[in-house]
């Protein structure tokens, strides 16, 4: 995690990176319509600007020239900003045509107030997506379970009924250590301790943990896989990295966990992305083995999962639309037009 001193250091010495989003902008200046019917603005306004990676929330150079292109088709440009000057110069000439702004926000490891964007600012943009507000809902599991959980969607429950298993989590952070304890064990009231949804499902020979990914822009579901984690290794938190490649597995678990459900998956992607707002999103969802319900773990920022898609590229089964969606061009492009769809619905572009 950056440190206050670090973050000082670099806004008084600014390194090369942090002015090399001109750079950053050459890949998209290409795809600029001649004729502006609205814009989009990416905005790094973290410290380090463009110069450092986003930590799994999306790659700069190989997301972004795809995704502009199909905005570029339908008249949206496109340019970066990595402070509230050049915000407030590119605001400035995009004066008169709607513009919508992209933070590239990470809610666990940036200071949230880099990205709360001036009043005045705000009022000349129709939309913000993954704004600063909702990063501190998210940021947080605990305070993320009492808001979405409070508009009706279901998660874990918060109470800690007798007989039943707690989960337990750093409020705080990804891949921290967690613990199944039972309710006499003594539980730290300082995490997230939520009723453990059992995931478990058995197959050949071997008994998995299992997790449903939900990638949304906004209300829009645009991908929706498995994970899953051999209970051998004593740790329910499922993540990309930890799913086996074994192609075997990844479809016996997505035709059981998902092919039942899609229609709750989808509705559940609509109610989150009502919730929190606009965002490019992430959504882990947990499905009971005893009474088949689903609810959503977690949510954060996600643009792509770089993590598990160039993971199985070589697993699941060539020609599939799975498989086509985990190049991250093809997926990029798609994500555009779903963006430009989603924008449109909602009146933004």
């Amino acid at each position: 995690m950056l440190t206050r001193l670090e973050r000082s250091f670099f806004r008084v010495f600014p390194p090369k990176y942090r002015n090399r989003h001109w750079k950053k902008n050459l890949p998209i200046r290409r795809f600029q319509p001649s004729k502006i019917r609205g814009k989009v603005i990416i905005c790094a306004l973290s410290a380090y600007g463009y110069g450092m990676k986003t930590r799994g929330k999306v790659q700069l150079n190989l997301f972004f020239p795809p995704f502009c292109r199909i905005l570029g088709q339908c008249g949206i440009a496109t340019s970066c900003v990595t402070d509230f000057e050049g915000l407030r110069h590119e605001l400035g000439i995009s004066e008169g045509v709607p513009t919508v702004l992209i933070n590239l926000i990470n809610e666990i490891y940036d200071e949230l107030d880099e990205y709360d964007i001036p009043e005045d600012l705000m009022r000349k943009a129709s939309a913000v997506f993954n704004s600063h507000q909702t990063a501190g809902i998210i940021k947080d599991k605990r305070k993320a379970n009492e808001t979405l959980s409070g508009q009706g969607i279901m998660m874990p429950s918060l109470k800690l009924d007798e007989g039943k298993k707690i989960f337990s989590n750093a409020r705080v952070g990804s891949g921290e250590n967690v613990f199944v304890l039972e309710k006499n064990q003594e539980i730290d009231d300082g995490r997230y301790n939520a009723e453990f949804i059992d995931t478990r499902v058995p197959f050949e020979n071997s008994v998995y943990y299992t997790c449903v990914r939900l990638v949304c822009i906004g209300t829009r579901t645009l991908q929706i896989y498995v994970r899953a984690r051999d209970v051998e290794e004593n740790n329910p938190s499922v993540h990309s990295k930890d799913t086996p490649k074994n192609p075997e597995l990844l479809e016996y678990l997505y035709r059981n966990l998902v092919e039942p459900r899609l229609d709750q998956l989808h509705a559940l992607g609509r109610c989150i992305g009502s919730a929190l707002g606009p965002g490019f999103y992430g959504h882990d969802v947990l499905v009971d083995n005893e009474s088949g319900h689903i609810f959503l773990c977690e949510a954060g920022f996600k643009f792509y999962d770089h993590t598990y898609c160039n993971r199985m590229m070589n697993v699941i089964c060539d020609g599939s639309l799975q498989r086509t969606m985990l190049d991250q061009e093809t997926y990029a492009g798609y994500a555009g037009s779903v963006f430009l769809a989603y924008c449109s619905e909602m009146g933004f572009l």
